[in-house]
């Protein structure tokens, strides 16, 4: 029989090649693949199960439904309103979401938390501003990503302990550098790619022509932001989960009347959850099957002094695309970078070395499979306006192309001594 890692990996890509063409849900494909191979290989039903990441899922779906009442009630139409008429041209405000994704994971809360904050912000704006959502949000998640690397967020404190393990000196500095100006030039890049720049004058206009000038907010409205202030204070200050804490806020605007619980569920996307858990599924098949490490090998063979740095980051960046860059991408990879140099001689730095694991592992995290781009699908999904021109199916190929260009960014970035600048 077939070794399984390699027909783990054919599925996915069979998968999202069906999903494409015949417009079909692309997790439940997946779902229905990883169950087939279960079968064949003789896979324990639970240990398929265990693929199914129950914490996504309720951060999606607590999010997604605490942002359902607060579409449905106006206040986040109203709030982006507002934020749009205070800046002074629209020009400035994906440069205003990234500084926001920055300061908000800076400060303390680490890349977690706020990753599903800040499409819920940032979409609103961009679809009272004209702007294309997937472009916001994703600068946004750029934002998140320039700031992950401090001394007080969780992976700023877990990459030093992996460092100090190895005798490394445990600065900080020139990896946040190097995270920094990636997620910069992704941010630009992806700015230039989606013309952002192609933007009406500050205010939106009626069909007449006429500006609109947003109203102002109601008690309602008032008390849904101050849900929504909560949310981020228990998020950023007292690092509570993001999903239990927005289902607790939810139910409280629906016991108050603020909110119809109904019409707040039915806007939740479920096409995009099942995508992403169903997704799930099948890359747990993957990673249990040494799928992601045949592909880690096989770029290492290729590894010398002039391409460690590139090819570091490059396998950081495909761990990335189907599991967490702090949980397993960080972990796994940083502890061989001092073995790696020792082998390849002294021309190669160490902390460059852990400095691509910490870039590859962040930046192409927007691969829909993974945290951020999961985040973004449920934040553009759940914004009727963006029903049938923003379908799961095209959002989850445009943010595997993403995630893709993220990964080419930073090997061209390595590959030219970009990074090596810095460290």
């Amino acid at each position: 029989m077939p070794n399984l890692a390699i027909v783990s990996l054919l599925a996915i890509f069979v998968a999202i090649v069906i999903g494409f063409y015949k417009k079909t849900n692309v997790g439940i494909i997946m779902v229905a693949f990883a169950f087939i191979l279960s079968l064949a290989y003789q896979i324990p039903t639970g240990k398929l199960f265990k693929g199914f990441s129950v914490s996504l899922f309720l951060t999606m779906l607590g999010v997604t439904y605490l942002f359902s009442i607060l579409h449905n009630n106006k206040t986040l139409e109203l709030l982006s309103r507002k934020i749009v008429g205070v800046v002074s041209h629209r020009n400035l405000l994906p440069v205003a979401i990234y500084i926001v994704g920055f300061v908000l994971c800076a400060v303390g809360p680490g890349a977690i938390p706020v990753l599903a904050i800040v499409p819920v912000i940032a979409i609103p704006v961009a679809f009272q501003a004209r702007l294309n959502p997937i472009m916001m949000a994703i600068i946004g998640q750029c934002g998140v990503f320039g700031g992950r690397m401090t001394q007080i967020t969780p992976e700023g404190v877990l990459v030093m302990e992996l460092m100090e393990k190895q005798q490394l000196t445990a600065s900080l500095f020139p990896v946040w550098l190097c995270l920094f100006s990636a997620s910069v030039v992704m941010a630009v890049v992806c700015y230039v790619w989606y013309r952002g720049w192609r933007v009406d004058d500050v205010l939106v206009a009626d069909s007449a022509g006429v500006a609109q000038e947003a109203p102002k907010f109601k008690m309602i409205h008032w008390c849904s932001l101050a849900g929504l202030a909560a949310l981020i204070i228990c998020a950023v200050v007292f690092s509570l989960n993001v999903g239990l804490t927005a289902f607790v806020i939810g139910a409280i605007l629906s016991a108050l009347g603020i909110g119809d619980e109904n019409s707040a569920i039915k806007g939740i996307p479920w096409s995009v959850l099942i995508l992403v858990c169903g997704v799930g599924l099948l890359m747990n098949v993957v990673m249990e099957s040494g799928g992601i490490t045949l592909l880690a090998q096989t770029l290492t063979t290729v590894m010398n002094e002039a391409t460690a740095s590139s090819v570091m980051v490059t396998t950081a960046a495909i761990m990335s695309f189907f599991s967490s860059g702090l949980g397993v991408v960080f972990p796994t990879l940083i502890p061989t970078c001092q073995g790696i140099v020792e082998h390849l001689g002294a021309h190669v730095s160490a902390i460059e070395l852990v400095a691509m694991v910490v870039v590859g592992g962040t930046v192409s995290g927007v691969s829909p499979v993974s945290t951020t781009g999961a985040l973004i699908m449920s934040g553009v999904a759940t914004n009727k306006e963006a029903e049938k021109k923003y379908t799961p199916s095209k959002m989850f190929i445009e943010l595997f192309a993403w995630a893709f260009a993220a990964m080419i960014i930073c090997f061209v970035m390595a590959l030219t001594g970009i990074f090596a600048l810095f460290c």
